[in-house]
């Protein structure tokens, strides 16, 4: 829903549009596949409308879908987006919050996989537990990849000790990175996110306008990536293609640097346009790298 502003407490607004679409993991799945790498997901979907719909969208945007569908229906989110692009959300858990480790366990994977876990699948308790320990014993030949999400405060501790712990990379806002520290300093003081990460281990902060920053070890430097000229008109998906964006560079066989540098052209397209959809293409990517400049001419995928 665009709304004007938003309400104080007990007021109320009026929406100037209103849309429903998939969202959130469904993004950055089709945003990897459009950049012509193969993309699977693992979390479940259920026999209800939404997740009928959902399961289309996949199979059309290109996406393997690797789990058994759950009797039941995936969750809802309802986003208040601000003239500014800015965002405000409330989450329902759906059958994505009831993943099975034995599911999870049969899924063969193959070396060289990048595998997103997404802190927004971490809220409930009973997915946090099977993520995190499955995400903990990943083979080392697989990159995990665990992305900060603004439901940051509703994940357990100790999935937070699991995945850092088994982490590649770890992709945030500054915020996210920001409320983190600060959970994880309350819970043993002094604790930060690197503590808890493997000194190899790369980190990922998203920096709005800004880019984002890089540092690809515990004693590297911070490297900063630049963003490129665009206009912003919803701020809705943009982490999620970024992150779509940075994991489909890995898997082309780029730098994590360059991979990121492709995160960032890929954000600032679906920066300029309303709603995450549609996805940026390879072709519209590769053309804000050599120009520096989202084109407003340039056609976006249907």
């Amino acid at each position: 829903m665009h709304i004007a502003y938003m309400p104080g407490r007990g007021g109320s607004v009026h929406a100037d549009a209103a849309s429903s679409r998939p969202g959130g993991g469904f993004t950055t799945l089709s945003a990897a596949a459009a950049m012509g790498v193969p993309a699977a997901m693992a979390s479940p979907l259920g026999t209800g409308p939404n997740s009928f719909t959902v399961r289309q969208q996949l199979v059309e945007a290109g996406v393997s879908v690797l789990t058994p569908e759950l009797v039941g229906d995936i969750g809802v989110v309802i986003q208040l987006i601000v003239e500014d692009g800015s965002m405000t959300s409330v989450v329902t858990a759906g059958v994505e919050s009831e993943p099975s480790r034995a599911v999870l366990d049969r899924i063969i994977l193959q070396p060289g996989d990048t595998i997103h876990v997404a802190a927004s699948d971490l809220t409930n308790p009973h997915s946090a537990k099977v993520l995190s320990e499955w995400g903990s014993e990943l083979p080392e030949s697989v990159t995990l990849v665990v992305s900060i999400s603004p439901a940051v405060e509703q994940v357990p501790v100790e999935a937070w000790r699991n995945l850092l712990g088994r982490a590649d990379i770890v992709t945030m806002n500054v915020r996210e990175a920001t409320t983190l520290t600060s959970i994880l300093a309350g819970y043993r003081g002094g604790t930060t996110i690197r503590d808890l990460m493997r000194p190899g281990a790369a980190t990922v902060r998203r920096l709005g306008s800004m880019g984002c920053e890089l540092q690809e070890a515990r004693d590297a430097p911070f490297v900063h990536i630049p963003a490129f000229q665009t206009t912003t008109a919803d701020t809705a998906g943009v982490g999620d293609t970024h992150i779509a964006e940075m994991c489909a560079g890995l898997l082309m066989g780029y730098e994590l640097a360059d991979a990121c540098l492709m995160a960032n052209a890929g954000a600032a397209i679906t920066l300029s346009h309303p709603s995450a959809l549609p996805v940026p293409t390879l072709q519209q990517v590769e053309a804000v790298l050599e120009s520096g400049v989202v084109s407003t001419v340039v056609p976006l995928r249907p």
